[in-house]
């Protein structure tokens, strides 16, 4: 269900028309000039040439051009520009020839029924070939606003605070169902409620009949709609508005399968009629298998768990299509011993299972639950796994422990689950659901390994000794509303990441409305996106627009041989600041060359001077309206990341937020993020920053770029970042910085409309950062020793 028409944050489709245009009168000198030049080159007369010769002659470069697609007439392009943006606020656009750009208006797009837009010539403020800064005229009202650059080469439109949609994600993933729900996330998702809708066209009816549905929630990240129940099954394409800019304002946003839920077989097994005994003394083991079993055998149904207490010894395996379900969570309970050696999990199913309505108690244990795994591996084909309503109390250290006893259970934990202990939800697969659950384990709380589709939301969520939670590998992934705390003064907080998959990118992931709190192991981080290594950096030239000859040989990476899904980044040369995905790669006839074949035509020919860099993706996070309170860094873009947003987040002594790029056993850039409207209250922190060797320090919202070990000194590994709009109260600042700084590492950094209060530093800006702009921050009183 993702868009037929890439509607990513790249804003291609958001270029209108390029075209000659010779009553401009910027065209027309630029012309009269290329005119002037050249007939001041002809100072004499020429010796007559053969004919043959003077073809070849002429005709030799263009088809050199052509054949390596290298050689190209410079024009215009754009790869990127922010928004949400708003009246008196920055407009970065990144592209090439940027330089070239004479002129820029900025209308704004009338509402339904407004008057028509004016037009006015801005200031460039900013400007060189990668990138140009102008600012939204100060009288406009909020709104859409259409933006025109003008160039020899013609004129190009963008239009700013357009609905761009990362992802679109129902309530059966990439579909949804009658009386269900459809969620879509991105930037400028819900800008007016009133007039906000979603537009389902029914291509198949007469007339194309259109279903409006409006939003029922949502802000400016993204919007909830409700299906009707009546909705009839089949394909509909989907039309976005975001309530600005009328009718002219909509977008397409891909398709929509509308089918029924799959129903689960309603025969209910109790579990008392198989031998079951709540007592809390008899081992209810064998009782639990035979009705599973019979459930199985009757192709699915609801093994049933009346009031009491089931003592259980041995692992709990829930079959494809059945739910585990007792009668109400506090009524309920599953209890283990403490086992000398206990299952590998307490409670696991491959596909198409739930567990819902009970508690879990468990003393030594290893995993909790697990779904979508088999024998360790995930199942690609795991879908349609649920945990509803489920408390777990699994602690290995539970009783009265001597230190000794302690610490063998430790060092057996940490030779069993290095690094994260046993988890207490351990998941794979698509289409996952946890929700109003309160679990705590051991070890780590949650991992997503290779998930899609998942919805996480209304849990506690407390880390054990070591443990973390980790969204591994997975895209399209709601966090919302969950509370994450540490158990353990070792248990620390989590991210999104790709530490554990083979190649999957983690991308389009939603971390909303949560509370972070009481992280105090490790390094502290609430959010944060981690993975080190990459698959390639080095020369490519473009074969065609999608699709590059790579020049070296690749880094070797345990890693599908295809490398589908890998990010592109162009870190140098010709064509630098695009982006692409692999969809394939392919090897010469001799075997000296990878051919990476693209997700889309990059718009700049590479050539002979360009350099790429082929790594693992980590796209589209929206970190928005969580409070974070006594952690480390509340919220950080940590090596690769693109399209990223930190916003509307509230901060309560922890280290701040940050995007940084740097070389992390690889080149890893942080591209297009950015951080707004922050609000950072109380900035004193203790062991808490980005960086181990700092004991006290004030907090911080920052862009970093670290090139330490990078193979060149000029790759920009942080581009692209607005902080705007964020405030800070009291002994916190905000930092851009390079190391080492002798080169800049960081371009493209717009600081604007910031409330600064006491501290120490204010505004601190290195010399490794260039092409930076600071409009509108009010930085109140420092403080001196």
């Amino acid at each position: 269900m993702m868009p037929d028409v890439k509607l990513d944050n790249y804003n291609i489709q958001m270029i209108a028309t390029v075209w000659s245009d010779d009553t401009d009168r910027t065209t027309k000198v630029a012309r009269q000039a290329r005119r002037h030049a050249h007939r001041g080159t002809v100072s004499r007369p020429l010796r007559r040439e053969p004919v043959l010769w003077w073809v070849l002659r002429r005709a030799l470069p263009l088809l050199v051009a052509i054949l390596a697609c290298n050689e190209v007439a410079a024009a215009t392009a754009i790869f990127w520009f922010n928004d949400p943006v708003g009246p008196d606020q920055t407009v970065l656009v990144t592209g090439a020839d940027l330089d070239q750009v004479s002129k820029v208006t900025v209308g704004r797009i009338p509402d339904s029924g407004g008057s028509p837009p004016e037009n006015k010539t801005v200031e460039i403020l900013q400007q060189d070939a990668q990138s140009l800064k102008v600012v939204v005229p100060a009288e406009f009202a909020p709104g859409i606003f259409a933006l025109e650059l003008s160039s020899p080469d013609g004129r190009i439109g963008i239009r700013a605070n357009l609905p761009t949609v990362y992802w679109i994600q129902g309530d059966l993933g990439t579909a949804a169902s009658p009386g269900g729900w459809l969620r879509a996330f991105g930037r400028n998702i819900l800008r007016s409620r009133d007039r906000a809708r979603l537009d389902l066209i029914d291509d198949r009816s007469p007339g194309n009949t259109v279903i409006s549905l409006r939003p029922s929630d949502g802000d400016l990240w993204q919007s909830h709609v409700a299906i009707p129940s009546d909705l009839a099954p089949g394909r509909y394409r989907l039309r976005l508005s975001n309530g600005d800019g009328g009718d002219s304002a909509t977008i397409d946003a891909g398709t929509l399968e509308i089918q029924p839920r799959r129903a689960f077989t309603a025969t209910s097994f109790d579990i008392r009629a198989y031998g079951g005994n709540g007592d809390g003394r008899s081992d209810n083991t064998m009782a639990m298998g035979r009705a599973l079993a019979a459930a199985a055998q009757a192709g699915g149904g609801t093994v049933y768990l009346p009031r009491g207490r089931y003592l259980v010894r041995g692992a709990i395996d829930v079959p494809p299509n059945v739910t585990l379900k007792g009668e109400a969570t506090h009524l309920v309970n599953l209890a283990w011993p403490d086992l000398a050696d206990p299952p590998e999990a307490l409670i696991s199913g491959t596909t198409h299972f739930a567990i819902e309505d009970l508690t879990i108690y468990a003393s030594n244990h290893r995993h909790v639950i697990v779904g979508g795994f088999s024998g360790g591996k995930a199942v690609q084909e795991a879908a349609d796994i649920a945990i509803r309503r489920v408390r777990i109390r699994a602690s290995a250290y539970r009783g009265l422990m001597d230190p000794e006893a302690t610490y063998r259970r430790m060092q057996d934990i940490e030779r069993q689950f290095p690094s994260t202990g046993p988890h207490t939800i351990r998941l794979s697969g698509r289409r996952l659901t946890v929700t109003d659950n309160d679990v705590l384990g051991s070890g780590s709380a949650l991992l997503l390994l290779d998930a899609s589709d998942a919805v996480i939301a209304s849990n506690i969520i407390a880390n054990g000794r070591y443990g973390w939670y980790s969204i591994t590998g997975s895209n399209r992934v709601i966090f919302e509303n969950n509370t994450v705390r540490a158990a353990d003064l070792q248990g620390t907080g989590g991210g999104i990441n790709t530490l554990f998959s083979t190649l999957n990118g983690s991308e389009n992931v939603f971390i909303g409305r949560n509370r972070f709190e009481g992280l105090y192991g490790a390094d502290r981080e609430a959010v944060t996106a981690d993975g080190p290594g990459g698959l390639y950096l080095g020369p490519a030239r473009s074969i065609d627009p999608q699709q590059l000859s790579l020049q070296n040989i690749p880094v070797p990476m345990p890693a599908r041989p295809d490398w589908a899904g890998a990010a592109v980044m162009v870190v140098g040369g010709h064509g630098v600041g695009q982006t692409a995905r692999v969809v394939g790669t392919a090897r010469s006839a001799d075997a000296t060359e990878r051919r990476l074949r693209l997700d889309r035509p990059l718009q700049v020919p590479l050539d002979q001077t360009s350099i790429v860099d082929v790594t693992l993706a980590r796209e589209n996070f929206l970190i928005v309206g969580n409070r974070f309170e006594d952690c480390g860094v509340a919220a950080q873009s940590y090596g690769t990341g693109l399209n990223h947003v930190i916003a509307d987040n509230i901060s309560i002594r922890t280290g701040g937020f940050f995007a940084i790029g740097l070389v992390y056993s690889h080149v890893q850039p942080g591209w297009q993020i950015q951080l707004l409207d922050n609000h950072i209250v109380e900035g004193n922190i203790y062991r808490a920053g980005t960086s181990r060797a700092v004991l006290s320090e004030e907090s911080a919202i920052g862009v970093h770029a670290y090139r330490i070990g990078a193979a060149s000194s000029e790759t920009v590994l942080t581009r692209a970042v607005i902080v705007r709009g964020n405030r800070l109260d009291e002994d916190a600042h905000l930092e851009i910085k390079s190391a080492p700084s002798i080169h800049p590492a960081v371009r493209d950094v717009v600081i604007e409309d910031n409330v600064v209060g006491a501290s120490r530093i204010g505004i601190y800006i290195d010399r490794g950062v260039t092409a930076i702009l600071q409009r509108n921050n009010l930085i109140e009183r420092r403080i001196g020793k």
